[in-house]
């Protein structure tokens, strides 16, 4: 198995400096193998982008659904580093199209936000792609993190049972779990090690709400693996101001020339800019992401959101803090760059 070079070659035609690294087509057991990882985080706009940029990139390839009935985000999440990976590399490819020589160069994408927020996945994916590391290109977008534990009550929680509690209940019922968490094992609440700790994962049905907001050890993980060049950084909030600029950028960094023509349909990331720090001051949550047993609004009060913010201050900060190590000075960055000229007020904010 090898990097099979395309009809129309490896990089993007243009002059971006990002574009001369990227590699050809991967392929592996005779598919194209996925070297665009989306990994999160989770609740963060991913699967907007993820569509967004099938989209905008001729060379962008899924996974083929096995079923008919299979719902559609088996075409963009494959969990393979998280759950499968003990079916091997063959396994993981076969859902991906056929190589196919003398066709166009093509680049296969996996978008599970999981990949980010579990610890391991990084050192994964890096044995699995022993002899191809520099074909791999890394995506993680962000948000503020108060917003982010919103959308996964009205997400993810409404499945996972958590009907029962109002949002500022299910907030503080999450901060109270994790100071607990972080007295009984001797851990500063602040700390960035409670994010490999046994605190990641709270009791049911808090599980990671609060801790995937935790973005810098996440990262770190990364870029303890992976030369920071091969990871680029989107904010959520960049990407709702600036979709155009983010496609383009990333289309650089992929290694394809942007799609002319094609319009960003990131309606799911619109629907997630009501909440809190998108559009500031308006707290109340959309009504598909309403609490079920709720006879109105969900509303996230001023002061949970105090409490929120005042809890996520020390991991935003260590989140720019890390974009300042020499480690991720070469990171790659959009809509704004390089990547340690983001600041914490303009990710809480959304401005940036």
């Amino acid at each position: 198995d090898r990097a099979a070079p395309g009809r129309n070659g490896s990089v993007a035609s243009g002059n971006h400096p990002w574009a001369r690294h990227t590699p050809a087509t991967l392929c592996l057991h005779g598919h194209v193998a996925p070297t665009i990882l989306l990994l999160g985080a989770q609740k963060c706009g991913s699967t907007s982008l993820w569509s967004d940029l099938i989209k905008h990139n001729d060379g962008m390839v899924h996974a083929r659904p096995l079923l008919a009935s299979e719902p559609r985000y088996y075409a963009k999440e494959q969990h393979f580093f998280d759950l499968h990976f003990h079916k091997g590399m063959a396994f993981y490819v076969s859902r991906y199209p056929t190589c196919k020589r003398g066709a166009p160069a093509c680049y296969g994408i996996d978008a599970s936000p999981t990949y980010l927020r579990i610890p391991g996945t990084a050192a994964r994916v890096h044995a699995a792609y022993a002899g191809h590391v520099r074909a791999l290109r890394m995506i993680v977008i962000v948000r503020n993190p108060t917003d982010r534990l919103i959308s996964w009550y009205g997400h993810i929680g409404t499945k996972r049972g958590i009907s029962n509690l109002s949002i500022d209940e299910f907030a503080y019922a999450n901060l109270r779990e994790m100071r607990a968490c972080a007295k009984k094992h001797w851990l500063p609440v602040e700390s960035e090690a409670m994010w490999a700790s046994a605190c990641r994962n709270l009791r049911p049905p808090l599980y990671d709400a609060l801790s995937g907001g935790m973005y810098a050890p996440q990262i770190a993980e990364w870029l303890h693996w992976f030369p920071a060049r091969q990871i680029a950084l989107v904010t959520f909030g960049g990407y709702l101001k600036r979709v155009k600029d983010v496609l383009t950028d990333l289309a650089a960094f992929i290694g394809q020339e942007p799609r002319s023509g094609a319009s960003a349909t990131h309606a799911r990331a619109l629907a997630d800019a009501s909440e809190v720090g998108v559009v500031r001051r308006r707290r109340a949550i959309e009504p598909s992401h309403r609490n079920v047993r709720s006879r109105g609004r969900a509303a996230l009060s001023a002061s949970t959101h105090a409490a929120l913010t005042e809890f996520y201050r020390p991991h935003v900060d260590a989140l720019i803090a890390l974009l300042h190590r020499p480690a991720a000075q070469s990171m790659f960055s959009t809509p704004f760059r390089p990547a340690r000229a983001l600041t914490a007020p303009r990710l809480l904010d959304g401005s940036m």
